[in-house]
């Protein structure tokens, strides 16, 4: 990799410092508040639970020193992309493929004597509960032989639920958790650091949300739901829901409802009353029926879907078009079929609607209007769990 030259780097830092002394004024409208943390007297690595597409910059109102972050290469394909890397020089790294070019760049930017930002669950939550962290990012950490601080971010999830396609406006803030030393790290475990990062980065925004009962205002704020409760809780029936403005409704059972402004499902006879609980019921159905389906048969399949591909500089090009068939070791579109043996990695992207994994060092999605990626997920994730 090229080395940066200095009006680069004081370039990334005017911006960074721009950005973060502009962040009460940018997020005033969701009243956010956070504390402010200077200076530290060695490279630091912060890693913070994801909620919304502006949490770095609260992060950055938070930290005033200068700081480079983790991205998604998938944001190079936006509008915003080429100006995020003209003013940060963000690391960008693949979703659904493995990390280990991106732990060696912040790594070796660490080692430089900079600071960066990572937000170790990947994606954001679909439900309002923190993924929980695996090992690597402790391993991570103390092979950069920095400190580590622990952000943790409360209210996001309302003001922008991963499943939804509008924005809302209501209370957020933020708040460093710990500040770890290298010197406490090497005398950490990486099961206790990964213990440690779990603990500092949890938020179940239901569990808060009950306790303070704030108001989340926005247009359209049940659609999208189809794209996470892909289950119905009444019937069981798969891809049965349609919203609209602020109401869903099955259309095999007639199961019906409406999502509230507190991010409350109000409904007569309602199974469950939030989108956590009717989520995770949903999420371990789906899982059951994938281990209990026995045939040739697809478990699931859906129609006019495309097939894409990221190509080295970053461009898509659209491979094919046609019917997805999901089975239990592999999918199947057109005449093309991915053995999950042969997928390394795999995530989810707008709103759950678009599928991205790494199939033989290639860099392929799976997009459609109406298919919800959740499910391929789960037929991955159970096949790599056996």
């Amino acid at each position: 990799m090229v080395v940066k030259k200095d009006h680069f780097k004081l370039r990334y830092k005017l911006i960074y410092k721009i950005i973060g002394s502009l962040a009460p004024l940018i997020l005033h409208k969701y009243g956010f508040k956070t504390d402010r943390i200077s200076k530290k007297d060695e490279p630091y690595i912060v890693i913070a639970n994801h909620l919304t597409e502006v949490d770095m910059i609260m992060v950055a109102g938070a930290f005033a020193e200068h700081m480079y972050y983790v991205a998604g290469e998938h944001l190079l394909r936006t509008k915003a992309g080429p100006k995020m890397k003209w003013g940060q020089d963000p690391i960008f790294t693949y979703k659904g493929s493995a990390s280990i070019d991106t732990m060696r760049e912040v790594i070796r930017r660490i080692k430089a004597g900079h600071n960066v930002m990572i937000f170790p669950e990947g994606s954001r939550s679909f439900n309002g509960e923190t993924m929980k962290i695996d090992s690597s990012m402790a391993k991570l950490v103390r092979t950069a032989g920095c400190a580590l601080a622990t952000y943790h971010i409360e209210g996001g999830y309302f003001v922008a639920p991963r499943w939804a396609y509008t924005t809302r406006t209501g209370p957020m803030k933020g708040n460093t958790v710990n500040i770890y030393s290298s010197e406490d790290i090497r005398n950490m475990s990486v099961t206790e650091l990964t213990d440690c990062i779990n603990r500092d980065l949890y938020e179940n925004a239901y569990e808060t949300q009950r306790k303070n009962m704030y108001a989340y205002r926005g247009e359209r704020l049940a659609e999208g739901l189809e794209n996470y409760l892909v289950k119905c809780s009444c019937c069981g029936a798969f891809d049965t829901m349609v919203t609209e403005e602020d109401s869903f409704r099955c259309t095999e059972c007639g199961q019906s409802g409406r999502y509230t402004e507190k991010g409350l499902l109000e409904g007569e006879g309602l199974r469950f009353d939030s989108v956590y609980d009717w989520g995770v019921w949903s999420e371990k159905e789906t899982v059951r029926h994938i281990e209990a389906f026995e045939g040739e048969e697809p478990v699931f399949c859906d129609t006019e879907v495309v097939l894409y591909e990221v190509l080295p500089d970053h461009s898509r090009t659209d491979l094919l078009s046609g019917d997805l068939k999901g089975y239990k070791d592999m999918f199947v579109i057109g005449t093309e079929e991915f053995r999950f043996e042969d997928i390394r990695g795999m995530d989810m992207l707008y709103f759950g609607k678009t599928l991205v994994f790494t199939y033989k060092k290639r860099h392929l999605a799976i997009t459609g209007e109406h298919y919800h990626a959740i499910k391929y997920q789960k037929l991955y994730d159970v096949f790599k769990q056996n």
